[in-house]
């Protein structure tokens, strides 16, 4: 059953079933609570006629009169001040039309003497008087004012029948029209509800079909609304998880690609030369030497290439999560001049740095040590014979920026998009030696910015080639 005729159902049974409990009250406790309610409030006007009887009795029984017809109409109740022998003091209302004038009526009478000796212990006597035909019936009370009179109270019940079914009818035209205007409220409020549940089971289905297209667009701001951005926020995140996996899952395919590619001409060569001793081709002893020299140099190659795929696998692995220290740069410059010097030396490589003195970084020093480390040795290779290289520590309001510079030959504008990507090479007309680089390392240092969640880039300056790198400081 769809939640509109839920909604139907459980509204109406819950009208028809308000409407007849109120019915039922009516007909069967109406009575009851009116006869509880008089005998309430006439005890209540028994007590304060008691209290102020004395003073009328002292002065002038007129204004006691006054005080009592007042009293029954705002009470609504009958009033008879009688002594022993059945003589009123005071009556509002005549019961029978053929009793005497000031004398208690005879039903009246036989009712109060026999109940006088409760009245004289000074209790209460109340019951529901009926008439001898028993269509009228009345609550009565009767109580003792003093030595000399007694006071009777009656109201009438006749009404409450009449009232009853007058009530009855004013709750069914109550509980029709609130019926009616409740469903059309409801049909209004079903309607919006089961559209939204509508949009987000759609959507939900096109989730669990891959399909992240679709948006639940509602406008409850209740649970419905915020189940409805649930739904959303689970769409967009799951999209981007699956979108991360593809580039992931291709990234390693063409990885893989690369790799067997780039070991596919060292370990050719390695056959090759190999494949010469074996079959005698050296002829000498130095030309064997020298086949020996190639295999051994290529292995060199292919090991370098798998440490550099170890170590680009290790960085993929790492997240934001990564140990970070505050130190200062002059660590990490010590670092670089240290490691690089010998291959400065060899090329006549002039090493310049801005002044970085008691400045602070907070990052990872290893992993910013292996940044650095990349870039200058990138530099190093593509820098001519007594070049320069230049290496900037830029602090800006919200980071750090780490520039490395190399005189040397610019690189065409459409080959610095990639330079970032895992394998590849620019042309070797940078090179000055043919110096053979397998394209890992910026991917490396693309992905220690991205663990510090910063950036990098590259740009073409007149004389050279400038890489920097920008590291978030909070």
């Amino acid at each position: 059953m769809s939640i509109k005729k839920k909604l139907f159902v459980f509204y109406g049974l819950l009208m028809v079933g308000f409407i007849f409990i109120l019915v039922v009250v009516d007909i069967f406790f109406a009575s009851r609570f009116f006869i509880y309610e008089s005998k309430k409030q006439m005890g209540e006007i028994c007590s304060s006629l008691k209290d102020e009887f004395p003073q009328f009795e002292k002065s002038d029984l007129s204004d006691f009169d006054d005080y009592l017809e007042n009293l029954d109409e705002r009470r609504n109740v009958r009033i008879f001040v009688v002594n022993s022998s059945d003589e009123l003091l005071f009556k509002n209302h005549l019961i029978d039309s053929d009793s005497e004038r000031n004398k208690l009526p005879k039903r009246w009478s036989e009712f109060f003497h026999s109940n006088i000796d409760e009245l004289n212990d000074n209790k209460k006597h109340y019951e529901v008087f009926r008439n001898r035909d028993d269509a009228l019936r009345r609550v009565v009370l009767m109580s003792k004012l003093n030595d000399n009179y007694y006071l009777i109270l009656s109201r009438s019940l006749r009404s409450i029948q009449d009232n009853v079914r007058i009530s009855n009818k004013l709750i069914i035209i109550i509980g029709l029209t609130v019926f009616i205007i409740g469903t059309i409220l409801v049909f209004f409020l079903a309607r919006r509800m089961s559209s939204s549940v509508i949009q987000i089971n759609s959507a939900a289905r096109s989730i669990a079909n891959l399909d992240f297209t679709q948006k639940v667009k509602v406008k409850e701001k209740g649970e419905i609304g915020e189940l409805a951005d649930s739904i959303n926020i689970i769409s967009d995140k799951l999209n981007d998880s699956i979108n991360s996996l593809k580039e992931s899952v291709v990234s390693r395919e063409q990885l893989i690609r690369d790799m067997s590619h780039e070991l596919k001409t060292p370990i050719a060569a390695v056959k090759g030369y190999a494949e010469g001793l074996k079959y005698g081709i050296a002829g000498d002893m130095q030309k064997a030497e020298k086949y020996c020299d190639v295999i051994v140099s290529q292995c060199d190659e292919m090991d370098s290439l798998v440490k550099s795929m170890l170590n680009l696998s290790k960085m993929n692995s790492m997240n934001d999560d990564v140990e970070k220290n505050t130190f200062l740069i002059s660590e990490l410059n010590d670092f670089i001049s240290t490691s690089f010097e010998i291959k400065l030396l060899n090329k006549n490589l002039s090493l310049v740095t801005n002044d970085f003195k008691n400045k602070q970084i907070c990052a990872n020093l290893l992993l910013l040590q292996q940044a650095v480390s990349n870039y200058v040795d990138n530099a190093i290779r593509y820098s001519p014979e007594g070049g320069t290289i230049e290496i900037n520590y830029l602090w800006e309001d919200n980071g750090i920026k780490i520039t490395v510079f190399n005189t040397g030959d610019r690189i065409d504008e459409a080959e610095l998009e990639h330079l970032w990507d895992a394998f590849y090479k620019v042309d070797k007309s940078r090179t000055q030696n043919g110096t053979e680089n397998y394209g890992v390392g910026l991917a490396i240092v693309k992905k220690i910015a991205n663990i510090h969640k910063g950036n990098v880039w590259v740009e073409n300056r007149d004389n050279g080639v400038l890489f920097g790198m920008f590291i978030p400081q909070q």
